[in-house]
């Protein structure tokens, strides 16, 4: 700005000057010459103007001048403050010219090279302050710059223990563009790179510990439960690879804390800074570790992340339990053993024993607190039904002192008694003595004699026995199950009775069944299986179920017998009972309990029930000229027409000689009873043969249908038997149906 300010006022100085000049001379001419002519007088005009313009010109050059000195002055104040800027910088600032040479420097550049004036930084070569190692990069790089290019580059200052640089180049270029020097800005970041260094190792150890460490790592966000990290160890302990691990939440990893309970635990360990417990996590394939966990709640970057470290202490827990229980065994051992104890030395002196020893003997109580050897012994094998026998066994396992010896003994009173005898040893090995338990196994001696009487009944039993677990799988099966149902004792053994099946039975049977079982824990009755052969078979069956002291089911003890002869003669009693022995088809009796369940079924449904009485014409003439066989044959014949014209859930039942009775449920009108009557009319008139003869019938039916005024069946019966009689008066080979008002009953 001020070079073009200088340019204005040396333009507007040279104006001026010409000027002045074309006015002088305008009035030296008026001057010498008396008569001024009209071009002189124009030219007069125009010095009046010049100079008018020259005074106005003068004007704005002074205003120009003014506005110059005040921009001068700002930019000599702005230097001085950019000096002090660079002068007081705490980073180099330089000047580098084309051959590489340092221009000018400030105090923090001096400083850098160990210069204390800036008149010694004078020929003083760039590249002489960098390190061997990088002078060749960082030549490159500045030769890059020279070329118009800014340039940025770390390098190592030039010693042993040289600091490390960051600079910063750029071009300085001349009114033609071309690169006269560079402008830099050095740094020293050997502070920031040790410390960048140590960020590295630090993260890298961190990294190391996180992937090496025997202990599982886990960090969550608490907002959402969801696994932000795990380590390697959390992974392999819980069975996930690292993938499937960070789609888990931490509840998914509890075998016991459900959501709730764990924010409530992070909420704590969010206020108290951290916490410590013992937990159980369940693992991918199910298994369940015992834990022990350190969690902190931290804030990183303003995230605030859970950070939990955990150890399997599984093991831990088992051998600590081990040793819970085998400390409590050996200070209870005497007090609470079933066994009768007692303890003697190497030369056979009482040490100690138990209450149950002393109970189990009837020892005297004078004899307690002594503790005499010989009065003691000599009351226990004076209740001995072989006491020689006891007292030489005893003598022998005191010469061999690390024998173990068991045997039952016979008292005199009946009672058996189990010996167990085993040297008594120290840590050491040296032998301290004997310890002798006794315990009463008459009642078990008892029980295995009764479990033998009841093997024998399981093994010579005429009916089926299995026994199941409680998962109703076959644990055992006596030899009447081979025989009734086919399948050997291997065959079945592990598998589900659901093997033997007919299918008969729906799934609601057996609901009520196991439903029955476990509320009377016992169930009874009849059910179709299939033997091995594939031949199904009824067999009447009884379950009991066996329950511990808990009431929890331990087996279920099934006993069947095969009753298909009894089925096959109930069958054969139900066919005489209910069946036309000619015919087949149902009997007056069946008629009648057919007849009241289709009036129900009508009166639910809305629907029509049709009853229809029908008597063959000319049956008796068949039956005068062929024969009774000829007419048994015929109605055999009609029987089967009948059926066959019949519907599903329609009835046809034989009243005897040759009256049938037809019942026709869930009509919707007369209109489809009436097609149904006229089908039957035709299929009975066709001509049948009898032998070597072919004769034909028709019928005369009579119809009734329910009303809530007939409710009774024997009442529909008669409605239909009048109506049958009308058709037969009225010319036979039709039907009739029934009109309250004109047939009589």
């Amino acid at each position: 700005m001020a070079d073009q300010a200088g340019m204005n006022e040396q333009v507007l100085h040279a104006e001026i000057v010409r000027l002045n000049k074309v006015v002088q001379a305008l009035i030296n001419r008026a001057e010498s010459s008396a008569n001024i002519d009209t071009s002189d007088f124009n030219l007069f005009q125009t010095a009046i103007t010049l100079e008018d313009l020259v005074r106005r010109r003068t004007d704005e050059l002074e205003a120009a001048l003014r506005e110059n000195e005040k921009i001068t002055r700002a930019l000599r104040e702005s230097e001085n403050h950019n000096r002090l800027l660079v002068e007081n910088s705490p980073m180099c600032i330089h000047e580098i010219d084309i051959g590489g040479r340092i221009v000018s420097m400030n105090r923090a550049g001096l400083s850098m090279l160990g210069l204390k004036e800036e008149c010694e930084v004078q020929d003083y070569l760039y590249l002489d302050s960098v390190g061997a190692a990088d002078r060749e990069r960082i030549g490159v790089l500045l030769a890059q710059a020279y070329t118009g290019e800014s340039s940025h580059f770390e390098f190592k200052a030039s010693g042993p223990l040289g600091p490390i640089y960051k600079s910063c180049f750029v071009p300085i270029k001349d009114k033609n563009g071309g690169v006269e020097k560079l402008m830099g800005i050095t740094e020293d970041i050997t502070e920031r790179k040790h410390l960048e260094q140590q960020l590295v190792e630090r993260e890298e150890l961190f990294r190391a510990i996180f992937e090496q460490a025997p202990n599982a790592i886990e960090l969550i966000d608490p907002e959402t439960l969801h696994f932000v990290e795990a380590n390697p160890a959390a992974c392999r302990m819980l069975g996930y690879t690292h993938e499937e691990y960070l789609r888990l939440r931490l509840v998914d990893t509890q075998a016991d804390l459900n959501e709730e309970e764990l924010v409530a635990a992070i909420w704590q360990a969010g206020e108290s800074g951290g916490t410590s417990l013992e937990n159980r996590h369940r693992c991918k394939n199910g298994d369940i570790l015992d834990v022990e966990i350190n969690s902190r709640m931290l804030d990183l970057s303003g995230k605030r992340l859970l950070v939990g470290v955990w150890r399997d202490i599984t093991e831990h827990k088992r051998a600590q339990e081990e040793i819970k229980l085998k400390n409590t065994i050996l200070q209870t051992q005497q007090e609470v053993s079933p066994d009768a104890i007692l303890v003697v030395d190497e030369n056979a002196h009482i040490i100690s024993y138990n209450q149950q020893f002393i109970d189990l003997w009837q020892i005297p109580p004078q004899m307690v607190n002594e503790r005499l050897d010989a009065p003691m012994l000599q009351t226990i094998v004076e209740q001995i039904a072989e006491p020689d026998l006891f007292l030489a066994r005893a003598h022998y396992l005191y010469e061999h002192r690390d024998d173990k010896s068991r045997e039952e003994i016979a008292l005199k009173d009946g009672r058996i008694i189990d010996r167990y005898s085993a040297p008594a040893a120290g840590a050491d090995g040296k032998y301290y003595g004997r310890v002798w338990y006794f315990r009463d196994i008459t009642e078990r001696k008892r029980a295995v004699e009764d479990l033998r009487i009841i093997a024998g009944v399981f093994d010579n039993s005429q009916e089926g026995i299995v026994i199941t677990d409680a998962n109703n799988v076959f644990l055992n099966v006596n030899p009447a199950f081979t025989r009734i149902t086919g399948y050997a004792r291997e065959e079945v053994i592990g598998k589900n009775p659901k093997m033997l099946s007919s299918g008969r039975q729906d799934k609601a049977f057996y609901a009520e069944m196991w439903q029955t079982l476990k509320q009377k824990r016992a169930w009874r009755g009849e059910i179709w299986n299939r033997q091995k052969s594939g031949e199904v078979f009824a067999e009447l069956l009884s379950i009991a179920a066996i329950c511990d002291d808990e009431g929890r089911v331990r087996r279920y003890v099934g006993v069947f017998s095969d009753i298909s002869y009894l089925k096959t003669h109930e069958a054969e009693l139900s066919q005489v009972a209910y069946y036309d022995a000619l015919t087949g088809i149902p009997n007056r009796r069946l008629l009648a309990d057919r007849m009241d369940q289709s009036i129900a079924r009508a009166q639910r449904s809305g629907r029509m029930l049709f009853v229809c009485y029908l008597d063959l014409d000319g049956f008796k003439q068949v039956n005068d000229r062929y024969g009774h066989e000829a007419g048994d044959q015929l109605l055999v014949e009609v029987s089967r027409r009948l059926q066959e014209a019949l519907r599903t859930g329609d009835t046809l039942a034989r009243l005897g000689g040759d009256e049938f009775v037809v019942l026709f449920n869930d009509l919707a009108g007369e209109r489809e009873c009436r097609q149904i009557l006229d089908r039957i009319l035709e299929i009975i008139a066709l001509p049948v043969v009898l032998g070597s003869h072919q004769v034909a019938v028709s019928a005369s039916i009579g119809v009734t249908f329910q009303t809530p005024a007939n409710e009774d069946g024997d009442t529909l019966l008669r409605q239909a038997d009048q109506a049958m009689y009308v058709a037969k008066q009225t010319g036979k080979s039709r039907y009739h149906l029934y009109d309250g008002k004109h047939d009589w009953i």
